[in-house]
Formats: structure tokens, sequence, C-alpha cells
């Protein structure tokens, strides 16, 4: 397999988690395509800068191959664009709708409102099946019984998502410095410890022990950075500092040579 095969095999390894991610929070694909469209068009735009070179249609064009009137169409846009809710989002606000005036629903009355906003692009079933293993609803008999927690579990979702937001620009961010930066005290330190030869059947002591190693290092490097503070308002400057987060694979990571 020569390299750029290679690289992208590796790449898409690498998207699986994040596509298990956005799946999760309801993104179809093609909404996942139009992010990763626009996000190439502001990376785009963040590597002309980085190189002195003017932003313009054409030169996002040519670094990113996207066609210059979909380019166009984004920047006449974007101003003004509101993001638009993917139909899962649609159902949810429906069910959260019934649920101020009744905890059940009918299987017709779900079935129905599925099909209005789908149509019959997927069927009402899988939804529903969806549905239940996010535990938005429970089977009730013929009905389904609407969750109490259906508020909680989108106020965690969202506030997960934007940690995950921060946390996954910030550790994309100093792979780029590390692998890319010109000036030796631009690299940001990056480093991954870890074995393949713990039984599974030790794989939660070792992570209790890694978390309480981790809090500490936490509590060190917290006053650290405090010791460097001064009496500012908060967001005064740019943000310093480090993230810290465990992995547990679910299989073996065999590398592809």
């Amino acid at each position: 397999m020569n390299t750029e095969n290679r690289h992208l095999v590796q790449l898409q390894k690498a998207l699986i988690p994040v596509s298990k991610m956005v799946i999760k929070f309801g993104l179809q694909c093609q909404e996942f395509k139009t992010n990763i469209q626009k996000a190439y068009i502001k990376a785009a735009e963040e590597l002309l800068r980085e190189n002195n070179i003017k932003v313009t249609n054409q030169a996002i064009a040519v670094k990113t191959g996207i066609d210059r009137r979909l380019i166009a169409e984004f920047y006449k846009n974007d101003s003004e664009r509101n993001e638009a809710l993917n139909k899962m989002d649609l159902i949810i606000i429906d069910l959260q709708k019934v649920k101020e005036s009744t905890k059940t629903i009918s299987h017709s009355t779900l079935t129905s409102m599925i099909d209005n906003i789908y149509g019959n692009h997927i069927r009402a079933k899988a939804v529903i099946t969806e549905l239940i293993s996010n535990q938005i609803i429970i089977k009730d008999s013929g009905n389904y019984l609407i969750t109490e927690s259906l508020n909680q579990q989108l106020i965690q979702q969202a506030t997960l998502a934007d940690e995950v937001d921060v946390t996954t620009k910030r550790l994309f961010q100093t792979f780029y410095k590390k692998m890319f930066a010109t000036d030796q005290h631009q690299h940001l330190n990056q480093a991954s410890v870890l074995s393949s030869k713990i039984p599974h059947s030790k794989h939660n002591e070792v992570n209790k022990q890694i978390d309480i190693k981790m809090r500490l290092f936490q509590k060190e490097m917290t006053t650290l950075i405090q010791s460097h503070e001064i009496n500012v308002p908060d967001g005064t400057y740019a943000n310093i500092g480090f993230s810290q987060f465990q992995f547990d694979s679910t299989e073996p990571e065999n590398n592809t040579q």
C-alpha cells in the first residue's frame, strides 16, 4: 500500500469515533458533509492568512477543490444562516410538545409524526427503534411513554457537544502545531502512554488508578496556571493550558503497514 492510500485508510479509522458521535447526536450524513465543507472553507481561510496570501474565492477553491460558486454561496448566506435542525431534532421537539399535555403517545400518532418529517425516506419503525435505544421513549403496551428525563438528556447532550467541540478543536490544534509549526517554541506537547498487554479484566482497575493520578496532576497544573494570572477579567487574553483524556479501546488497534 502506497503512502497516500495508507494515510487515507488511517484518516477513515480516525473519523469513525467522530462519526459515531455525530450519529448519536442525530446528525445525518448529508448534514455532516455540509459541515465538513464549511470547515474546509474556514480552514483554507486560516491557511491562506498564515501564508500572507489574500483570501479570495479562487484561492480557497484551489486549496479545497470546492467549486467557487459554492464558496460564494457560503459567504452570501453565512451572515444570515440559521443552523438547520436535523430530522431527529424535529421529532424530539414534537415529542416535547406532546409531553406538555400528556406523558404518552399512541403508535399511530408517533408513526404519523415520523412520516410527516421523514417522508418515505426512512421507515417509522427504524426511527422508533432509535428513539427507544436512546431512552427518549419507552414502549408501553400499544403506546409509548415519553420519558421524564427527555429534557435533561437534551441539556446534557448539548453541554457534552459543546465540551467535545472545544476539546476536539484544541486536540487537533496541538497536533497541527506539533507537525507543522516552523518555530520550535510554537510546538505544543502531546504524548500517548498506552499498552496492549493488559487483560480486559484489569481495565477497570487500571482506569480507576489513571483517573486518580490525572486528577492529582490537574490540581498541580491548576495551581501552576493560576500562579501566572494577573488581575484582569476572564476572556481578556487567549486561553492557554492543557487538556487530558483517557481512552480504552474496544478492540486491538492494528497498525497498517
